[in-house]
């Protein structure tokens, strides 16, 4: 790699770059730098290349004809136009991938402008890339030139010892570097992770790609922007999931795709996802299975991408939904990295899942998206084990007793527009009982209250049996 830098001040160039790494590179030829003073092509004894701006304005505009020349000069000895860099805020921002790009480039070129900045013709003549270190104003471009350089040059090989430095270091992969920690083991009462001391290599490296990800999201969340796609498939009639699956969208940072699963018409829709996007499939527990819903979560189609189950449950138990879910999209195309149940209201028995979910609740569900962001970006994808049955016997719901009270029904059909299985007669308002899951979403969504249940039965039970509260489970 070789640099050339346009500059009026050359030797304070030659000064930041002869030190420490850099320095020894050059000694060993790795890489090369030449300065070029602009005022050596000033075309007059005084070495002036600046002038007053056209127009009026405070400061001074170098101008063009001595940066031309000087760029004509380094273009004769690459022998042909070389890739040439001006230092503006006006540029684009300074990153690892630009890094990366400039450091396969043989020769580079940093014009470093002063004063008021460089008449514009010369720049188009000239520059191919503008290029800001951050959103302020120096005095020139030579100490943006240097960081440049600096950076560029850990890519060139043999300039650092460890080869491995330049490839895990901050920025890589667009992920803030993990901590790093050397003797002593324990400094004023502050000990090195234990997971450090063990010398085991795939628990390490887990480690740090973990810290890796939540030091980012914590410091620099903007440089995960874009990175995935959150599909969210939820069937959550009355509502209760999807308030977790909202706080997991939310703490997840990322685009969300949503599909509401409650309407038929979504179900029926297949849906391929592409290779960014992360899967959340979403669903409330029923008599511990999945809501026997014809078609639930069938219309999705991964190729390979991980996905997420999110399952809420009133407070008795979910048997044997996480497992059955997971079996069902594996079949699918997907890969599950993680699964968390948590508590929600309970349709039938509100007394014993009062407050759910809560505020405790909502903060495990940002841990369990934090954990999510630290299996996608481990070194090794890790398919979760689940508990209950994959491929469960088909259990019967418990009888809920309906009732429509005509007087105050206003005949609006909101209740079958929602109602998720399409049990409701659209016409005459009657339930067939052999499509009905009792979800109970049509009594939620009448705006005149005219739909009502009696759960009693289910409530004394479940009030009896289940009445001390569950914490969320993270798998």
């Amino acid at each position: 790699m070789k640099y050339y830098v346009m500059t009026l001040f050359p030797e304070m160039i030659q000064r930041g770059m002869d030190n420490s790494i850099l320095g020894k590179a050059m000694e060993k030829g790795l890489i090369e730098l030449e300065t070029v003073n602009i005022r050596d092509y000033a075309g007059n004894r005084y070495g002036k290349v600046d002038d007053y701006p056209y127009g009026g304005g405070a400061g001074m505009v170098l101008q063009p004809e001595p940066v031309y020349q000087a760029f004509e000069a380094i273009r004769k000895k690459v022998g042909r136009r070389p890739r040439t860099i001006y230092l503006t805020p006006q540029g684009r921002p300074f990153c690892q991938e630009l890094v990366e790009e400039f450091a396969r480039e043989p020769e580079l070129v940093f014009l470093c402008g002063h004063y008021e900045g460089i008449d514009e013709r010369v720049l188009e003549e000239t520059v191919t890339d503008y290029v800001s270190i951050g959103d302020y104003v120096l005095t020139g471009g030579e100490l943006p030139a240097m960081v440049m350089m600096d950076a560029i040059s850990r890519f060139v090989p043999g300039v650092l010892s460890n080869q491995e430095s330049a490839q895990f270091e901050s920025f890589q992969d667009n992920l803030l570097e993990y901590p790093h920690y050397t003797r002593p083991a324990v400094w004023r009462g502050k000990e090195v992770p234990q997971v450090l001391l063990s010398g085991a290599h795939d628990p390490v490296e887990t480690w740090r790609a973990a810290q890796s990800v939540r030091r980012t999201r914590e410091r620099r969340p903007d440089l995960l922007a874009g990175r995935y796609r959150l599909v969210a498939a939820v069937f959550s009639p009355t509502e209760g999931t999807s308030q977790a699956v909202r706080w997991f969208a939310e703490a997840f940072g990322q685009e969300v795709l949503w599909l509401d699963l409650n309407r038929p018409e979504v179900r029926r829709q297949e849906v391929v996802l592409e290779e960014r996007d992360v899967l959340l499939a979403a669903s409330p527990v029923y008599a511990g299975q999945l809501p026997p819903v014809e078609g639930l979560f069938q219309n999705l189609r991964g190729q390979g991408n991980p996905c997420v189950l999110l399952a809420g449950y009133g407070n008795r138990h979910y048997d044997d939904m996480l497992a059955q879910l997971a079996y069902r999209l594996k079949k699918q195309g997907f890969f599950c990295i993680g699964a968390m149940t948590v508590i929600v209201p309970h349709i039938f028995a509100p007394k014993i899942t009062e407050g759910r979910p809560s505020q405790e609740d909502r903060r495990a569900v940002e841990e369990f998206a934090q954990l999510i962001w630290e299996r996608l970006e481990a070194p090794k994808r890790r398919r979760v084990k689940l508990p209950g049955n994959a491929c469960p016997a088909p259990k019967a719901a418990r009888p809920v007793k309906k009732e429509l009270d005509r007087a105050r029904c206003l005949d609006c059909g909101i209740c079958a527009e929602e109602c998720p299985v399409e049990a409701l007669d659209r016409d005459t308002l009657d339930c067939d009982e052999s499509l009905c899951i009792s979800c109970m979403r049509c009594a939620r969504v009448c705006p005149a209250n005219a739909r009502s249940f009696d759960a009693a039965p289910v409530e004394r039970m479940l009030t009896e049996k289940c009445g001390i509260p569950r914490k969320p489970e993270i798998f």
